[in-house]
């Protein structure tokens, strides 16, 4: 066995402690099942992230996408930007 710290957000211990309860288990044995289910359930192979504007088109994006905003959210963008 190895040891292993975690730290929790607010709330969460408590959600823990219920679904533990319920199903008879300790909160440790209850975190432990929880993982195995997740980790048998992930993927062998996770996708290969694409760029979604290619390398050096990057302002002609923008601009593009800028100039199908309707004028009312050109202005908002723009006063974000300020």
């Amino acid at each position: 066995m190895e040891k292993f710290v975690v730290r929790f957000p607010g709330g969460m211990r408590d959600r823990i402690a219920s679904a533990a309860h319920l199903g008879h288990r300790s909160m440790n044995a209850e975190i432990v099942a929880r993982l195995k289910h997740s980790l048998g359930h992930w993927p062998d192979s996770l996708p290969v992230a694409r760029q979604a504007v290619p390398a050096g088109d990057e302002e002609r994006y923008l601009l593009d996408r800028f100039r199908g905003l309707s004028p009312a959210k050109r202005q908002a963008l723009l006063a974000l930007l300020d």
